[in-house]
């Protein structure tokens, strides 16, 4: 009898000791699925990332050129009233007596529309995506109003 319990006590024990390499085993397998699955994440979220930042420096490139684009319209159309302020500035250099002294009033409301154009330029590098169709209506009716104060210069040097 004790034979056969010492035999069923090492049955036991083979019994239990591949029992525990089984678990083992399975904990390491668990363990790596998990690895597995926590390299999964982590590139799909620095795949996430890159694509974030990579639209956000579109949307920023489209930005900027939609800036550059509404900048350059206004700009463009401030130099070629510049280019007439300056030729009816020498004008008014030349000028004598009423005349002067009203070509100088007009000069200073063109002084004043030119720096409220110039004030709208400086808007631009600033201006958030929504705002850009308000601020260059903005500039771009400004500059008619200082086109208007030019021909209002233009026809006062005239007189």
């Amino acid at each position: 009898m004790r034979g056969v319990l010492v035999g069923l006590l090492a049955a036991a024990l083979a019994t239990s000791a591949a029992g525990c390499k089984n678990k083992k085993e399975e904990a390491e397998k668990a363990q790596k699925a998990a690895d597995d699955k926590k390299a999964e994440a982590e590139k799909a979220q620095k795949e996430a990332d890159e694509k974030a930042a990579a639209a956000k420096k579109d949307a920023d490139d489209k930005l900027a050129k939609d800036r550059a684009d509404a900048r350059d319209s206004v700009k463009k159309d401030l130099d070629a009233a510049d280019r007439k302020i300056a030729a009816l500035k020498e004008k008014l250099d030349k000028a004598k007596g009423a005349t002067k002294k009203n070509a100088d009033a007009a000069y200073a409301e063109v002084q004043k529309r030119h720096e409220t154009v110039a004030a709208d330029l400086a808007k631009f590098d600033a201006a958030a995506a929504a705002d850009l169709d308000a601020l260059k209506t903005a500039g771009q009716k400004d500059v008619a109003d200082l086109n208007k104060a030019v021909d209002n210069f233009e026809s006062t040097l005239k007189k």
